[in-house]
């Protein structure tokens, strides 16, 4: 008798401590009443500080996004620490907050909430400040190349405040000359003419098992230019002729005179990419 009390009364602790557990962590969560608070008081602070420090060269408010589904900002100073938040079409989809610490060369944020980067989620650790002109980026670490393979396409500088990069608010109607201030290796990824090639053979990709998509076709083609020409792995081209629009082009091997290049499309039942097509680092749409 004594022992079935024991274990009851056991279980039922447990039930309590696990109850107390979940009920200690509900109010942790994201998009809690007393997570959003926080993220109220957070705004004003970091933006008291801001005021406070004038000039600095990562602190402020930074948007990226098309003005849909995907609209991120992400405020930031040194002792206020840093704000994120992802909003979309249906109302709030991830939040995160914590200290912001500077490295000299990057900076990296500390997460009060889990961060995982899937989905409409997540967002990265570490930054690279990059300077251009009076305008002020927040780069991926990670993520250098794209942003270089963004300004060699016409994408960056923009002109508003939509676009795939963390901007400063209000930057986006500042001008800019020359290239920005990437991290010294990146440096020649950076184009001072656009890259022009030309398919000049065509292949099938062969996925690994598990990884393909059944909503993209994959092709793989050489191009007749190469690393003697300035291309480099992770390079981003863009189909001039003909007229067709694919999600991406990049470089995945650089030859001295040739590169190769996979191609993705929508679509499992398009025709392949052929002999002769024009590929261009300049976006057609971003052409003068």
């Amino acid at each position: 008798m004594r022992t079935g009390l024991f274990l009851k009364s056991t279980l039922i602790f447990i039930v309590l401590v696990i109850v107390v557990a979940i009920a200690a962590e509900r109010p942790k969560a994201k998009n809690s009443p007393e997570a959003a608070q926080k993220a109220d008081r957070l705004k004003v602070d970091i933006r008291a500080e801001i005021k406070k420090r004038g000039v600095h060269e990562w602190a402020g408010e930074y948007y990226s996004g098309d003005g849909l589904g995907v609209n991120i900002s992400l405020l930031m100073a040194p002792e206020a620490g840093f704000l994120f938040e992802w909003h979309g079409c249906l109302g709030l989809y991830d939040r995160n907050y914590g200290p912001v610490t500077d490295h000299g060369d990057h900076i990296s944020l500390g997460f009060t909430f889990n961060n995982d980067q899937k989905g409409f989620q997540g967002i990265a650790q570490k930054w690279t400040p990059i300077q251009w002109g009076e305008r002020r980026y927040l780069i991926p670490s990670e993520e250098i190349v794209d942003f270089c393979n963004a300004v060699n396409s016409g994408s960056e500088p923009r002109n508003g405040a939509r676009g795939l990069h963390l901007l400063r608010d209000g930057d986006e109607n500042k001008d800019v000359t020359g290239f920005p201030l990437v991290p010294q290796k990146y440096q020649p990824y950076l184009l001072s003419e656009p890259i022009e090639a030309t398919i000049i053979s065509v292949g099938k990709f062969e996925p690994k098992s598990g990884t393909n998509k059944q909503d993209l076709k994959k092709s793989v083609a050489t191009l007749n230019v190469g690393a003697e020409q300035g291309v480099f792995v992770g390079m981003e081209l863009y189909v001039t002729k003909p007229d067709r629009l694919v999600v991406s082009v990049k470089v995945f091997r650089a030859d001295a005179e040739q590169s190769h290049v996979l191609i993705s499309e929508f679509g499992s039942h398009s025709p392949l990419p052929k002999k002769g097509w024009q590929l261009s680092t300049r976006a057609r749409w971003h052409r003068q």
